[in-house]
C-alpha cells in the first residue's frame, strides 16, 4: 500500500469501556501516487482478470489477535501502546490497514484491553465505540446499527457517510479484547460484494 496512505492514519483514542473515538483518513492519500497505483493496476487487470476477484486476496494471520482474515494485499501494520492515566494503565493495539486501490481501504483493528475488562462489558465498549465516532466529528451520519451475536460474542454492525466517504464495519468483543474490522471508500467505490468478503472472512483462532 502507497506509504501516504498508511501515514494518514491519524490515530485512535481510546477509554477503559470503549473505542471513543478514530481519527484516521487513508483516503488522504497523495494523488500523484494514487494515479500511478491506479494505472499500474489498469494494466495488471487488462493482463490478467480472475473470474473470482478474491481468489488473489491473501490471508493474513495475527498472532497478536489469535485470528485470521483476508485482505487485498498484505497488510501494513501499525502498533501502539497508549498511556491511559485517568484509567490507569496502558491499552496496546494493532492496526492492519490493505488498500485495495486508492479509493477503498480495509482494516482490522485490534485493541487489547487489561483482564479485568472483559466482555461482562461488551454492550458498553460497543456503544460507546460508536458514540465515540459520531461525536467525533459532526459530519458523520449514522446510516444503521445493529446489535448481534457473532460465533457466540456480542457484536456491532455499523455503517457510517460523512461527506462522500462510506466507512462500514462490524466491531467485535472478545474476552479482553476488540475487534474493528472496517472498509473506507469513496461513495461512488461502494462495493458490498468487497465488504462482505472481508467480513466473512474474518476468523479466531481455536
Amino acid at each position: 500500500m502507497d506509504k501516504n496512505i498508511f501515514d494518514a492514519i491519524k490515530g485512535v483514542a481510546l477509554s477503559s469501556a470503549a473505542v471513543v473515538a478514530m481519527m484516521f483518513h487513508p483516503l488522504a492519500a497523495n494523488q500523484d501516487s494514487a494515479e500511478i497505483a491506479a494505472g499500474a493496476q489498469s494494466k495488471a487487470a487488462v493482463s490478467q482478470a480472475p473470474k473470482n476477484p478474491f481468489s488473489s486476496w491473501q490471508e493474513f494471520h495475527s498472532v497478536v489477535g489469535k485470528c485470521t482474515m483476508k485482505f487485498p494485499k498484505y497488510p501494513d501494520h501499525l502498533s501502539e501502546k497508549m498511556r491511559l492515566p485517568e484509567e490507569g494503565f496502558d491499552l496496546k493495539y494493532d492496526a492492519y490497514i490493505s488498500a485495495l486501490d486508492q479509493k477503498t481501504v480495509f482494516l482490522l483493528l485490534i485493541a487489547q484491553y487489561p483482564d479485568f475488562v472483559d466482555e461482562s462489558y461488551a454492550r458498553m465498549s460497543l456503544e460507546g465505540f460508536l458514540n465515540g465516532i459520531l461525536t467525533h466529528n459532526p459530519n458523520n451520519q449514522l446510516i444503521f446499527a445493529d446489535l448481534s451475536l457473532v460465533s457466540g460474542h456480542e457484536a456491532l454492525d455499523f455503517f457510517i457517510r460523512t461527506g462522500g466517504v462510506y466507512f462500514k464495519g462490524r466491531a467485535l468483543m472478545v474476552k479482553n479484547s476488540l475487534y474493528l474490522m472496517a472498509m473506507e471508500c469513496e461513495v461512488q467505490n461502494y462495493d458490498e460484494m468487497h465488504y462482505n468478503a472481508f467480513v466473512s472472512s474474518f476468523q479466531l483462532a481455536q
